[in-house]
């Protein structure tokens, strides 16, 4: 009998160690382990702290668990930070990965999934991270509680500092603040995890009421407000890679879009290696517009191109994001913030009331503002 009693107490020990229980507290056998698989240095926009982190998990589907909610938590005061549920729930990533680009995709044995929690920038910061995955359990009708994972933000580190990549009045920046698409973009290939475009943001110009990015055919590149307008070096630099000739889409209408290898999405593009391992790339540049070649250095505030519309785009638009690599997709994409800028408004949303300038951070998702070189 008390061999028996230690057998099933040693089962229990195991089980709660594996970080999920049901909500009556029995915990499934088939419960794995939820680590925080990616811990990026966190980085200020005008509104929040943004921390970014990517979970990786067992494959709850296999159990017939349906995720609901993800609670993410300071581990220190035990205050709810954010609670992602239905359709703000984080993409995620399980097997075989859906991922675009031609790249062969791996079988893959975990989910993964990222989050870049945003903490109010008048909140203080929270000192260490942890949470909870909610499901239910189909299978039981009953819900399970997986926790166990903690990290500690890397405060002590600093995103990478750069100027703006263009000039001028109503511009205008998305998809590089929140869970959407760049951010949440990972490919699986070859026995590696790319995360290229993990920061990217893409850039276009606005009209003066800052309401609308053309005017006109929305197939004709000349509608549209930031075609052909300058691009700028971030840093100071060398040229590792880039191409000129890939012809450049009219307007909304995709019709150059002819993809044999990955970088063919990328369009006109340049690398520029601007040192501590980082590398600052522009995608879909204009065609021929480039204005330094491979092997050049450039200094900050320097003209390199012109913005266009060549390769995976449906307007002309800049793609930019800072990466640990040199390869485009693969590499692992680093958050940046820009030495000053100044905020006017928002396109999705009325224009703020009090404009104002910001240094070190980003602006916030389809802030619009006003990007000026800042001498060293």
């Amino acid at each position: 009998m008390r061999k028996l009693s230690y057998v099933a107490g040693l089962i229990m020990l195991i089980l709660s160690s594996q970080g999920c229980k049901k909500a009556n507290d029995s915990s499934p056998s088939d419960a794995g382990k939820v680590e925080v698989f990616i811990n990026d240095v966190p980085f200020y926009t005008n509104e929040y702290l943004r921390i970014p982190f990517t979970l990786k998990t067992w494959e709850w589907r296999m159990s017939g668990y349906v995720l609901k909610q993800v609670v993410v938590t300071d581990d220190v005061t035990k205050a709810v930070l954010a609670t992602y549920e239905g359709d703000g729930l984080p993409l995620v990533y399980s097997n075989p990965p859906t991922q675009r680009l031609l790249f062969p995709p791996d079988q893959i044995h975990d989910y993964y999934f990222s989050i870049q929690l945003p903490v109010p920038i008048n909140q203080k910061r929270p000192e260490r991270i942890s949470g909870k995955l909610v499901f239910t359990d189909t299978l039981l009708n009953s819900t399970v509680v997986a926790g166990g994972w903690v990290f500690t933000p890397r405060y002590d580190e600093s995103p990478t500092l750069i100027q703006p990549p263009v000039r001028g009045k109503h511009w205008m920046f998305y998809d590089h603040a929140g869970n959407g698409y760049h951010f949440y973009s990972m490919v699986f290939t070859g026995g590696q995890i790319g995360t290229g475009e993990r920061f990217a943001t893409d850039v276009l110009r606005l009209n003066e009421i800052q309401d609308h990015y053309y005017d006109g055919d929305p197939g004709q590149n000349s509608s549209y407000f930031s075609y052909g307008d300058t691009l700028y070096a971030v840093a100071d630099g060398v040229v590792e890679e880039c191409r000129d000739s890939v012809t450049d889409n009219d307007g909304n209408r995709k019709n150059h879009q002819d993809f044999y290898v990955p970088i063919d999405y990328a369009g006109n593009y340049l690398i520029i290696n601007i040192g501590n391992g980082h590398y600052a790339m522009y995608a879909h540049c204009k065609t021929h517009s480039l204005m330094t070649g491979k092997g050049d250095s450039v200094k900050a505030g320097q003209p390199i191109a012109l913005l266009g519309n060549s390769g995976n785009t449906s307007a002309p638009h800049l793609h930019f994001q800072v990466t640990g690599g040199p390869d485009f997709f693969m590499s692992r994409g680093q958050p940046f913030v820009f030495k000053e800028f100044y905020l006017t408004g928002s396109f999705r949303e009325p224009p703020f009331a009090t404009p104002a300038s910001y240094f070190n951070s980003l602006c916030e998702q389809y802030g619009v503002i006003t990007c000026s070189f800042v001498v060293q």
